[in-house]
């Protein structure tokens, strides 16, 4: 069995708007409304893609959401790449979105987004 994350450990919350996939009459991304995901860490950070002097910045921050944690725990796929995060009044774009799952029950354990 997978240890679960104590809740006592995810202490932040994020707002999330969830990309719809439609775009108005600008041909600007459409998003659902804001959702409030209580019990998450939020963890500001530089990531990096390549190497020596040929690296440039692809998030800088991890948000973590723990199933049976993190609550409402959302179903996100690569669809919703784009969406908008707020942590502490400042917005972030959705780059990428890591789903980590459960060995013995192939179910979602953990999502890790990388914001930029």
């Amino acid at each position: 069995m997978i240890p679960v994350m104590p809740k006592k450990f995810c202490n932040q919350s994020i707002l999330v708007k969830l990309v719809t996939g439609k775009t108005d009459r600008y041909n600007k991304q459409k998003f659902e409304p804001e959702v409030q995901i209580e019990h998450v860490i939020f963890q500001p950070q530089t990531v990096y893609s390549g190497s020596n002097n040929n690296r440039e910045v692809v998030a800088n921050a991890i948000a973590f959401l723990f199933a049976g944690v993190s609550t409402p725990f959302p179903n996100l796929d690569k669809r919703h790449v784009g969406s908008k995060l707020i942590f502490e009044s400042k917005e972030y774009t959705i780059q990428k979105i890591i789903d980590n799952r459960n060995p013995f029950t192939n179910e979602v354990y953990t999502y890790e987004l990388e914001v930029l």
